[in-house]
């Protein structure tokens, strides 16, 4: 079974949206590139199995192909873009395995987080995540579920940026794009107990220890996971 959108019948053939074209020359302009797709696979102006035009991207964005061909190979690592028969590139349709992998991933490296972090968060690491629980109660309760998606990566890379290991911070950092979309194309989701278990999260992070903080952190992230994939196996 493959992830999908209701009323969606061939998203091959949709018509690609206005892309923003390049106002800076401070970023590197595959990075760029790179940074606006996944921003419009996220948050769903660009669909699974959406066709992706290298000619089109490019004329849309205002740059030359070498730019969006260095961001298509990237995204293709990451698994948001795949290529089908003939080559083509196209939003990438996740299945079960997919969705497994990086939830299991997400878990592996984020239970280390925690455990590494429990003994360097200060008061003012408390506040903060304080901070962005009560904004998920808000954003739940306008109906704001991007930023309820962007609040929780918020959350967690507050956590792994402190925990004093900078290759597991790079590794979750390059999985931020893996991780939002996995959220949005399992939507509807736990949305209404967001402020509820990621308060459990930050009373056994007060706890300190690397063990509990470290089961903590895999149950919710995995257990989250799981019932998204349930849900969209019923679909």
């Amino acid at each position: 079974m493959t992830a999908h959108l209701d009323g969606i019948d061939e998203p091959g053939e949709m018509t690609l949206p206005r892309l923003p074209s390049i106002v800076s020359q401070k970023q590197k302009l595959s990075d760029y590139v790179y940074d606006v797709l996944c921003d419009y696979i996220v948050k769903g102006k660009l669909v699974p199995g959406q066709r992706l035009r290298e000619a089109e991207v490019a004329d849309g964005m205002d740059v030359s192909r070498t730019p969006v061909r260095e961001a298509f190979a990237r995204m293709e690592t990451q698994h948001l873009l795949e290529r089908d028969p003939t080559g083509a590139y196209l939003v990438a349709t996740w299945d079960r395995q997919v969705l497994w992998e990086v939830a299991t991933l997400r878990g592996t490296l984020e239970g280390l987080a925690a455990r590494l972090v429990c003994q360097k968060l200060k008061p003012a690491d408390f506040d903060l995540l304080k901070s962005i629980i009560m904004q998920m109660s808000a954003a739940y309760l306008r109906g704001d579920y991007d930023a309820l998606i962007d609040l929780d990566i918020e959350f967690h890379s507050t956590i792994w940026s402190r925990a004093g290991h900078t290759i597991l911070c790079e590794a979750l950092d390059a999985m931020k794009a893996q991780i939002r979309y996995f959220m949005y194309i399992t939507r509807p989701g736990d949305e209404e107990t967001y402020a509820e278990t990621h308060e459990e999260l930050l009373r056994v992070l007060r706890k300190r220890d690397g063990d509990s903080a470290e089961a903590a952190m895999q149950e919710h992230t995995l257990g989250t996971a799981e019932r998204a994939i349930q849900r969209i196996e019923r679909i």
